[in-house]
């Protein structure tokens, strides 16, 4: 086969970082059987960790020119022939590797396969349309003051409004009144934007694979300690997995099985989000068609041995990808925020790693160290932290324990 991978998540092999280490590609794809080129931006090239010779690299300094893609696929498949996959894993370009499947004539999600997973009006639509439980929600513009208005005297206040196909809370926005609707309605960009009532309740995180037929193969749910909103505004996030056999676990998975059906997603990962709300009912908030940030891969792969960059890959190369896998232990993961007005340099961090019992792996800056301005959770944060045992209250002790504890001293650089 001719495959072309766009890589743009980073990689620090021989370091004690761990960001995307789980992302091999030379392990997913065999690099002498096939003719293997990259696309990648220069944090991208770290993940490129093939031996040498056996892939082309196209360097790219911005991965969001759609134009400068279009330009290089039209290069390999002159050189190489037709080309057979395009393998993306980053949510933010999985629009343009839809469109350019189509345009390119590529195997894999189209533009409207690719809005099931990013669209959050389209997937609410066919929630409820299932007779699911979803947030009460409308589209709205910059030119639809007047109707969002009349919605919100409906529903009531607080709202939220969100982008139509955003991510990890970049854009959300909490609406406390009609005149901070208004304001926030004006400042729009172009286009429908989604506003929604605001659910009461805990967050939780559903994760797993759907095979190449629709069925969901692997499911495994996991409740937030706060949320990626929160963690916007300097809020710690993390999760831990639900005990299986839990009355909530069987609610929660049951749940997230009949929205994943009625959105319709075929041989991908999903990272499902939802509500249960304090009047105890499960509300569906959005899914993505990908694999989950943070460290839920991370978690999920200790859990349960399953990499779901690997079978993602396996179903989009035409293997089955059919994996069930039951957890061996539970997980959870905690993650502090960078702190205000860096960049600043680490006096001192709180360590965990051989004082809790859960704790299994911690990833903190050195003393010394200056932290810069970054993005996205895989930067340096202040803290990560990985817990796994064999029930969810030892987690749920250390995560407290930690959140009661750390501390990170910084000063001026």
């Amino acid at each position: 086969m001719n495959i072309v991978i766009v890589s743009n998540f980073a990689r620090f092999p021989g370091t004690p970082r761990w960001d995307f280490e789980l992302v091999r590609y030379e392990d997913f794809i065999d690099h002498e059987a096939h003719q293997v080129s990259y696309i990648a931006n220069r944090k991208g090239r770290t993940a490129i960790t093939a031996p040498p010779g056996r892939w082309r690299l196209h360097e790219l300094e911005a991965l969001h020119d759609i134009a400068a893609w279009r330009g290089l696929l039209r290069d390999i498949a002159a050189e190489h022939g037709p080309i057979d996959r395009l393998i993306v894993f980053s949510e933010f370009l999985l629009d343009i590797a839809a469109e350019l499947r189509e345009e390119f004539d590529i195997p894999g999600n189209r533009p409207a396969d690719n809005r099931l997973g990013r669209d959050k009006l389209l997937m609410k639509h066919k929630v409820g349309s299932a007779g699911l439980r979803v947030p009460h929600y409308k589209a709205v513009s910059s030119s639809q003051a007047a109707e969002a208005v009349a919605f919100a005297r409906e529903v009531g206040y607080p709202l939220i409004l969100k982008p139509v196909d955003g991510a990890s809370s970049a854009g959300v926005q909490v609406i406390a009144d009609e005149a901070a609707l208004r304001v926030a309605l004006a400042a729009l960009p172009p286009g429908e934007a989604d506003l929604e009532e605001f659910i009461d309740g805990e967050l939780y995180h559903v994760d797993g694979l759907v095979d190449v037929e629709g069925r969901v193969a692997l499911l495994l749910p996991s409740r937030y300690v706060n949320n990626c909103f929160d963690f916007t505004r300097g809020a710690p996030l993390g999760s831990v997995m639900l005990e299986p056999g839990s009355a909530l676990h069987q609610r929660v998975t049951g749940f997230s099985r009949a929205c994943i059906e009625a959105i319709g997603l075929k041989a991908c990962p999903f990272h499902l989000e939802l509500f249960h709300s304090r009047r105890d009912e499960l509300v569906f908030l959005e899914v993505g068609a990908r694999v989950a940030g943070a460290d839920v891969p991370y978690m999920i792969h200790r859990s349960t041995g399953v990499n779901l960059f690997a079978e993602w890959v396996a179903m989009a190369m035409g293997g089955t990808g059919r994996v069930s896998a039951e957890p061996r232990e539970l997980g959870g993961w905690l993650m502090f925020p960078r702190p205000p007005g860096l960049p600043l340099r680490v006096e001192a961090v709180t360590r965990f790693l051989g004082r809790l019992p859960t704790v299994y792996r911690e990833l903190v800056p050195q003393e010394g160290q200056l932290l810069e301005p970054d993005t996205g959770y895989a930067s340096m944060q202040s803290g990560r932290f990985l817990f796994a045992a064999q029930r969810a209250h030892a987690i749920e002790r250390d995560i407290a324990t930690v959140l009661r504890e750390f501390s990170l001293t910084t000063r001026q650089a």
